[in-house]
């Protein structure tokens, strides 16, 4: 069983443009997110996923020099990019993680991999923001699975009241999963007290970008594990104040 991490990232973020490339002591962000993904012991392949707009030119340049596969697909259909990229790396188990998380995990990814495969789920996500902490997210599911939403999706026919579902089915491409139990053998990895937290380590504004950065700069070490970062965000609770006030669209 091939199990391929796609991860989803475009230049074109409405609140903070090019955040995946702005640099953190001087390497572009979306590489932390590649290269803390490559430390998990059971990810067979690794893909970035973009758009084809020429936009995302510096994102592609970066991402394919550091040694990375790159897809590049639809812009807004972003279930479509995903059905699309797993033809193309052939993956049994997909796993999908945003660009602007910097922190993700692989202890945490993997955790939610042996439980993924253990239960024999369709879907299995981390309990965010319930139980854990936003910027640590992962989501796995089969290739079986996105194939039947992406049919699903693809063949609805719907009335005018019902578009924005559609389109949120597109741009969320796990949002038809979760959203229909009955169809799809749904679990869920919850976190104990110590990651149940309403700290915000995602990066979607200047405000949460600061704080990414002030993190690495107080480490100085691209791998900083997840204990390590709310060990110090509990130490230092101030820090929560510079990205209080965001939220999460």
């Amino acid at each position: 069983m091939k199990i391929v991490c796609i991860v989803q990232a475009r230049m074109g973020s409405e609140r903070l443009p090019g955040k995946v490339i702005k640099p953190i002591l001087e390497k572009p962000m979306v590489l932390y997110t590649l290269d803390r993904l490559s430390k998990s012991r059971y990810i067979d392949d690794i893909v970035l996923a973009t758009s084809v707009e020429n936009r995302e030119n510096p994102l592609v340049d970066i991402v394919s020099n550091a040694g990375y596969n790159v897809f590049r697909g639809h812009e807004s259909n972003v279930l479509k990019r995903y059905k699309d990229a797993s033809d193309k790396y052939s993956g049994d188990i997909i796993i999908r993680v945003t660009g602007d998380c910097p922190f993700v995990d692989p202890v945490i990814v993997d955790n939610v991999i042996t439980y993924f495969e253990m239960n024999q789920f369709d879907y299995v996500r981390l309990d965010i923001p319930e139980s854990f902490i936003r910027g640590f997210d992962v989501e796995i599911f089969t290739k079986k699975s996105l194939d039947k939403v992406y049919d699903t999706v693809s063949n609805m026919k719907i009335d005018k009241s019902d578009k924005n579902s559609l389109e949120m089915y597109k741009e969320h491409v796990t949002y038809y999963m979760y959203k229909h139990p009955d169809k799809f053998k749904i679990g869920y990895v919850k976190g104990s007290n110590f990651y149940n937290k309403e700290y915000r380590l995602c990066v979607d504004t200047l405000e949460d970008f600061k704080l990414v950065e002030h993190i690495y700069d107080h480490f100085k070490n691209e791998y900083v594990s997840s204990k390590e970062i709310v060990k110090y965000i509990d130490k230092n609770p101030e820090l929560c104040k510079i990205n209080y006030n965001v939220k999460q669209k």
